[in-house]
């Protein structure tokens, strides 16, 4: 079963780099629809990410396919405080409780994500190296300012 969710994953990972966004159909239900679908728009996130994070290193050449990348990103930028609704917690997806306790902080650091994520399309749009690789580290801070507070480290 790990090898199968690797090969899949891999799938994703790579696809994405090619420009697509795909989500896995693998997932573990946490038994809470909601954190179900956070963890599924994490993951999307990261894999779009990905995919922009190869042309920013050079890793990739860039294609017009990655404005869909960067959409998305955007998208699920916008919906991140919904993603969080009161109930919603699990001890799956390493969410803390200050999400919940804090919302108010929580908020404030989601709507810099999303107007990062707002300037990384810009920046996409360019098709210029340089400006998704420099918007593409600013949005990256914006998720460090939420995970740090807001999401607990790996094991």
């Amino acid at each position: 079963m790990k090898n199968s969710f690797k090969t899949v994953l891999s799938a994703v990972l790579v696809t994405g780099v090619m420009g697509v966004t795909v989500v896995t159909a693998h997932s573990t239900s946490t038994g809470n629809a909601e954190a179900d679908k956070r963890i599924q728009m994490m993951k999307e996130l990261g894999a779009n990410m990905k995919a922009i994070a190869a042309v920013a290193k050079g890793e990739a050449a860039y294609s017009a396919a990655l404005n869909e990348n960067a959409k998305r990103i955007h998208e699920i930028a916008v919906m991140m405080p919904d993603l969080f609704p009161a109930g919603s917690d699990t001890d799956v997806d390493r969410a803390k409780p200050e999400i919940w306790t804090k919302a108010g902080e929580f908020t404030a650091v989601s709507k810099d994500f999303e107007q990062a994520s707002a300037a990384l399309k810009a920046a996409v749009e360019t098709g210029d190296q340089g400006k998704i690789g420099a918007a593409l580290g600013a949005t990256g801070k914006t998720c460090g300012g939420c995970h740090k507070p807001f999401r607990e480290p790996k094991d």
